[in-house]
């Protein structure tokens, strides 16, 4: 695996080995020896997968508040979509700005999105399936989003999203929630 450094500190583009051969591909998703190895230690807590049945399903921008952070390792095994990491963290030089990259299958390539980002993904091929690796368990009580539109933002999605849930839609925008994601993240 080798870890490429984005504009944003802290997230990566993990490159995986791609093997292929008469069978089609093979590709590890997740190696904690080989995450250490590259300076990216990773406890993995959980292991989730969601599939969106049509092109434009958007999810997200999710995040969890301390002490249930979670960092994540996002790998698409079927399908095609547009990754994103939004950097929340307080202090930050590159506080509310955005990095997307395309994971497909076969390319290889996985988003590492570190604890204080917010997080989301777009379909771009109809039954796409994404596995995330988390670092904590899910509690509802310290999960939160922002509005994937949100203009303080700015994110360029490549596609206009069609498919969305009421909760991800209901997310308020960052100038109204600041005080909550800044005591939310203060820990960080």
């Amino acid at each position: 695996m080798k870890l490429e450094k984005t504009p944003l500190e802290g997230l990566f583009i993990m490159h995986r080995p791609v093997r292929r051969d008469e069978r089609g591909f093979f590709s590890r998703l997740f190696g904690a020896d080989e995450l250490a190895a590259a300076g990216r230690v990773s406890k993995a807590v959980h292991v989730n997968s969601s599939t969106s049945a049509e092109v434009g399903t958007l999810r997200g921008i999710h995040f969890q508040f301390p002490p249930h952070s979670e960092a994540k390792i996002v790998s698409c095994v079927a399908g095609a979509i547009w990754d994103v990491g939004i950097d929340l963290r307080p202090g930050s030089p590159t506080r509310f700005q955005w990095f997307g990259s395309m994971l497909t299958p076969s390319n290889g390539v996985s988003l590492i999105v570190p604890e204080g980002f917010g997080h989301a993904f777009i379909t771009l091929e109809p039954n796409s399936t994404v596995v995330y690796v988390v670092s904590a368990p899910y509690a509802l009580s310290h999960e939160s989003g922002i509005r994937f539109d949100d203009p303080s933002i700015g994110i360029k999605w490549p596609i206009e999203p069609k498919v969305l849930s009421e909760k991800d839609r209901a997310w308020g925008l960052i100038e109204r929630r600041m005080e909550e994601i800044d005591s939310g993240f203060a820990n960080l």
